[in-house]
């Protein structure tokens, strides 16, 4: 199954809690109520995304169809995006990995685009697979799909992207698809627009195509499933019509 977000993030955030209650004779009030909270944040992030509550829960942090993240619920939960931001851009200076990668002409995958820089030159319109991280970019056009990190996108989520990546090549747009690191979550959009697309068969060769650019890509349990998902429902509908 791999790494799940809810655990790593539960980890992370005993740490502040367990040093506020050790040190609570002796830290100074504001000290203590900073740990806490940052404590608190990590934990309701961590139950938030656990399997059973993940679908449900992608507007906790805020995110809005546009992009934005409302300041209002930034404030709120201001530890885990600071520190998602921050490690994110840690890695990102340690890391040979680039940005993004090209798949085919019109279509590229890659990590969230924090500056202008970070997305292809092409122009390309922007479909972004995440629920924690803001719209730093001006694209001509813009999708969002929230997904928890490591968790899938739903098969409905998933043809709603494929739609939307088929109207922008129309429009003669190329698409970047993008999530935290350009590994998981848009790797299973990215794989469903290259079927749709003609341009891989099936599943695992939309996987080695996207692997044979971009090494690191990589489907977990939940996104193979939601892919497979996928392609069962659009069988029906070809079944149906």
């Amino acid at each position: 199954m791999g790494v799940h977000i809810s655990g790593v993030v539960a980890a992370i955030a005993a740490v502040p809690g367990v040093a506020a209650w050790v040190l609570r004779q002796t830290l100074p009030l504001p000290v203590s109520v900073v740990l806490w909270h940052v404590a608190g944040s990590g934990f309701l992030v961590a139950a938030a995304a656990t399997e059973r509550l993940a679908g449900h829960t992608t507007e906790l942090l805020g995110k809005r169809a546009d992009g934005m993240i409302d300041p209002t619920r930034f404030a709120l939960l201001w530890p885990y995006h600071v520190g998602l931001r921050a490690k994110l851009a840690l890695q990102r200076r340690l890391s040979s990995e680039p940005s993004f990668s090209q798949i085919t002409e019109h279509y590229f995958i890659g990590a969230w685009p924090s500056e202008q820089k970070l997305v292809p030159m092409v122009h390309p319109a922007v479909l972004d697979v995440t629920c924690e991280l803001p719209l730093q970019v001006q694209p001509p056009a813009y999708l969002n799909l929230a997904v928890w990190d490591t968790h899938a996108p739903t098969p409905q989520q998933i043809e709603a992207g494929v739609q939307w990546a088929l109207a922008q090549r129309a429009a003669g747009r190329p698409v970047l698809v993008h999530c935290a690191h350009g590994h998981g979550r848009s790797a299973t959009v990215l794989a469903a627009i290259l079927i749709a697309e003609g341009l891989a068969k099936g599943a695992n060769e939309a996987e080695a195509l996207m692997k044979a650019e971009r090494p690191r890509v990589r489907l977990n349990r939940r996104q193979k499933a939601a892919l497979h998902g996928w392609l069962a429902l659009r069988q029906e509908g070809a079944k149906q019509e």
